[in-house]
């Protein structure tokens, strides 16, 4: 098995990608010292983004899709869309991320042990099952129906 083979390509990668989250959402139970955390997740993202470049590798149907609007839009208003997109996504990503360090803090509170472990679980198999999807077969499919 090579990373050549495509399953293999897909397996390794959602399974890197699900150990990333498991370990990124862990952390907190695993190492206390906040500057640590944030050495260590600084190299989580190296790691997310190795993962990005794969992606061509692993879903190379995805090459063939064109992202185009359907609506006809003026440059300025596409930019405008962009950025408030990546506003609206960049703030609920960080609302999402304290929230989840919040809850498991709360559970720490009370005692739990391994209080992020749980959730950090559940969202890495979450994330290796959305990776092994085949989402260009799907779409083809809800757009035949």
């Amino acid at each position: 098995m090579t990373l050549d083979d495509p399953r293999t390509s897909r397996l390794a990668f959602a399974g890197g990608s699900a150990l990333t989250v498991l370990t990124w959402y862990a952390l907190p139970d695993a190492v206390r010292s906040r500057r640590a955390r944030a050495v260590i997740k600084a190299g989580l993202l190296g790691v997310t983004a190795a993962g990005v470049a794969m992606i061509p590798q692993v879903f190379p149907e995805a090459r063939q899709l064109k992202l185009e609007p359907r609506i006809d839009l003026p440059g300025p208003a596409l930019a405008a869309l962009a950025v408030g997109g990546t506003a609206v996504a960049t703030a609920g990503t960080i609302w999402l991320e304290k929230a989840i360090y919040a809850r498991g803090e709360r559970k720490r509170a009370r005692g739990v042990r391994c209080a992020h472990t749980p959730a950090a679980a559940a969202m890495a198999l979450a994330t290796g099952a959305a990776a092994l999807i085949d989402w260009t077969k799907l779409s083809s499919r809800v757009t035949e129906s």
